[in-house]
């Protein structure tokens, strides 16, 4: 018979009986929690025992619940749901937050496939990253943004994280097909893919402005595809569309693992940088804090990256 003395038998047996009930199967239950078959019976035959009711009836390779053990399950099943939901709530409120705006482009090409290594360091920060091209950082709920362009807000604190400058880019299937390496004047011909970003201020500079610069004739420049965002052109590029000029802060890693060529030396300074901002009073915050400086790491070893020499020029050179 049940005790009706308000004293809970061992949270270890009702553990190994829930499973069990669920599960149909000592040994699926001794798989979920960690134990052995014979651990989970033994759990089991001393909570029957502590309780004076046999929950279930057992045979040469299988259980059933008795008519006790079915409605007990029932009930133990809504408990455990309920605690292990009041416990991820006590986790949230003790965890840290952090959301941070960040351009499209920089979320997708750069910061994305970082983010695992960010939170495996940092496991208890619960981050939310809103794409947006128009950072708004009186938004209560945001702490930070990565921007990219001239901030003139001196009223935020700004970590420049990325100098950047326009490079030629193209996949290797596209360089073979067009035989552009080494001729300049060979661009015009080719398939280009322009930027049109009305995001942007001052505007990026196109391609009739790198072939002004490598004095070679303008004609054909404005021909080919137009896009709205710098990694939609990248990506055209990375599939063999055509010629793009990317922002070299995007393109590192894809030239680093040759998913892209940087078949030209000459590049073209841009005065946007990517930076991390935000306001002074969110200074202070440990999950901002944590992403500041894991973020300027990265920044400062991108600098160094390993990249070829040519691959090297091709982002850093001056016109």
């Amino acid at each position: 018979m049940l005790e009706t003395n308000g004293r809970l038998p061992s949270i270890n047996g009702l553990q190994a009986f829930e499973a069990a009930a669920r599960h149909l199967s000592f040994a699926r239950a001794a798989d979920e929690l960690g134990l052995t078959p014979t651990a989970i019976s033994h759990r089991i035959r001393n909570l029957e025992a502590e309780l004076g009711v046999v929950l279930f009836r057992r045979r040469h390779r299988s259980v059933t619940l008795t008519e006790e053990g079915a409605r007990i399950a029932r009930d133990l099943s809504e408990s455990f749901d309920c605690l292990k939901m009041s416990v991820a709530k006590l986790r949230r409120c003790g965890a840290e937050h952090l959301t941070l705006l960040a351009p499209p482009s920089f979320a997708s090409l750069w910061l994305l496939q970082r983010l695992p290594k960010f939170q495996e360091r940092f496991p208890d920060i619960h981050l939310t990253l809103l794409p947006t091209d128009a950072p708004d950082l009186e938004r209560n709920d945001v702490d930070a943004a990565v921007t990219f362009g001239c901030s003139t807000d001196q009223s935020l604190k700004t970590n420049c994280l990325f100098e950047n400058r326009l490079v030629p880019v193209c996949s290797p299937a596209f360089l073979e097909r067009y035989d552009v390496l080494g001729d300049s004047a060979a661009i015009a011909d080719a398939p280009l893919l322009h930027v049109m970003d009305g995001s942007v201020q001052p505007p990026l500079p196109g391609w009739q402005d790198w072939l002004r610069a490598a004095s070679v004739s303008q004609l054909g420049a404005l021909d080919g595809i137009q896009f709205g965002a710098c990694h939609l052109a990248i990506e055209a590029a990375r599939l063999g569309h055509g010629l793009a000029l990317a922002v070299s802060t995007l393109i590192a890693d894809d030239v680093q693992s040759s998913a892209l060529v940087a078949p030209f030396e000459r590049s073209l300074p841009i005065p946007q940088t990517y930076a991390l901002t935000y306001p002074p009073e969110h200074a202070t915050r440990p999950a901002l804090r944590s992403f500041r400086s894991w973020l300027l790491g990265h920044a400062q070893r991108q600098h160094g990256c390993g990249l070829g020499q040519k691959d090297q020029a091709a982002l850093h050179a001056n016109v």
